[in-house]
């Protein structure tokens, strides 16, 4: 029988099976030593590349992107986003750049005795005719001596308050082409709030060292504007706002119908601007208005370019069918043609103007004529609120607008109609929701555009 023999071969070494034990433990220590660096090579831990294991992890993946991605879309795209990132960037950067005290270059007190009796009288306190002065120069100015130089008989209110990204980016457009088409001395009057009239200040500080200028602004506290017109607001509220919590339910659409109680009496005119308006040409153009206003007129306002009102007027209409109340503004008829009943044919020979509603995005006031004229105190009495919604089935949603635009077709003598170069309104939400075929018709302005009216959040044209 042949013995059993075996081979123990190392790096191509062989060794017959009776080699001798001594020979034998060392070769199987040496085999222990390689086996040990071989496991020492085997522990280092090399990096490895991620990868996905099946497929549907790749698919997992990049769903989860995509949704991360929309979700980042959708909230760089809302008011709520956007104002609380822009609400931490104006705070840290204005305190960084200046302060309100640096803001004021100076500051003087109307001494007009009758207003400190009226705003005394209203127990108003906080309401304080006073006047502050801007400028460009770091120099502070000696006020005693150049106060009668710094009056201004252009007065400009606007409204600006529960400040937003939007509303910031409308107030700096407005203020930087109002400045930008003007060399006047202006006197700026803004309703706001605490929280927005940092933002107010820092936007005029900006434009006017833009375009070196010396301007005088007055603020006023939107709370205390809103008490003393609170009665209006009751009155009117009812009819004029769609739901009590609704865009226009607020008083502050409400604030142009009382505002001769707000301004000081040593005003007579002044001007009410939405934020939205965009200038393309002087403020004084647009004041020299005032002067072609006859005795009675109160207010000048420029037609409403939509059909909003032959909208909301829909059952005064049906029972009055030959009612101007709710055309457009411009002498055009609808022709009765058996395939296209609602086919606009022009009539200028026949046809007297259409009355389309008023728009308030610029309001020019005579104030003096207002706080003096009894027709407009008694048509703000409940008694004629009720008369006018009744006799008009009217129910609006608009605020101030809706009061002047039945205000304007039932006493036209107190409204002087501005041209529509001065309000050009840019909205156009009711062509796509029904009124496509009319939609032109009310849209129209012709000449040489003055003031632009971005309303709807619409897109001011360039030039």
């Amino acid at each position: 029988m042949a013995k059993n023999t075996f081979n123990i071969s190392r790096k191509h070494k062989t060794y017959p099976a009776n080699f001798n034990v001594e020979c034998k433990s060392q070769l199987l220590d040496e085999q222990e030593n390689v086996k040990l660096i071989v496991n020492r090579r085997s522990a280092v831990v090399y990096p490895k590349k991620w990868s996905f294991r099946c497929k549907w992890h790749k698919k997992l993946a990049i769903t989860l992107a995509l949704i991360v991605i929309c979700i980042l879309i959708i909230f760089a795209y809302t008011d709520i986003f956007r104002n609380k990132i822009f609400s931490i960037f104006l705070s840290d950067g204005f305190d960084k750049v200046t302060n309100i005290g640096k803001l004021q270059t100076g500051y003087y007190y109307n001494n007009n005795k009758q207003a400190a009796v009226a705003l005394n009288s209203t127990n108003h306190s906080n309401l304080k005719s006073m006047q502050y002065l801007l400028s460009y120069s770091p120099v502070q100015l000696n006020l005693s001596t150049h106060l009668k130089a710094f009056s201004s008989n252009y007065n400009i209110f606007v409204i600006y308050t529960k400040e937003n990204y939007r509303l910031h980016m409308k107030f700096d457009l407005f203020a930087h082409s109002l400045l930008k088409h003007t060399n006047a001395q202006l006197h700026l009057h803004i309703i706001t709030d605490k929280k927005s009239e940092v933002s107010v200040l820092e936007i005029l500080q900006r434009k006017i060292r833009k375009f070196k200028r010396i301007l005088i602004y007055t603020m006023y506290d939107v709370k205390i504007c809103s008490e003393i017109i609170q009665d209006i607001t009751d009155k009117l509220l009812p009819y004029f706002s769609s739901s009590p919590n609704s865009y226009y339910s607020d008083s502050l659409f409400f604030l142009s119908l009382g505002l001769h109680r707000i301004a000081d009496k040593s005003l007579d005119r002044a001007i009410l601007f939405d934020c939205d308006i965009v200038f393309r040409s002087d403020i004084r153009l647009l004041f020299a208005e005032f002067d072609r206003f006859l005795p009675h007129q109160l207010f000048g306002l420029a037609p409403e370019l939509t059909p909003v009102y032959r909208h909301i007027l829909y059952r005064y209409r049906t029972r009055f069918p030959k009612s101007n109340f709710g055309n457009p503004y411009n002498p055009i008829q609808l022709g009765g043609k058996k395939n296209n009943e609602n086919k606009l044919v022009s009539s200028r020979n026949r046809d007297r103007h259409g009355y389309p509603g008023l728009n308030s995005g610029v309001v020019l006031m005579l104030l003096n004529r207002i706080r003096d004229s009894k027709t407009y105190i008694e048509m703000l009495t409940q008694f004629e609120v009720n008369r006018l919604v009744a006799k008009y089935s009217f129910k609006g949603h608009l605020g101030d607008q809706d009061f002047f635009t039945l205000l304007g077709y039932e006493y036209p003598n107190l409204i002087y109609r501005l041209d529509c170069v001065w309000n050009r309104q840019l909205c156009t939400w009711w062509k796509d929701h029904g009124y496509s075929n009319l939609f032109d018709a009310y849209f129209r302005c012709e000449g040489v555009i003055k003031m632009y009216h971005g309303n709807c959040n619409t897109r001011i044209p360039e030039r």
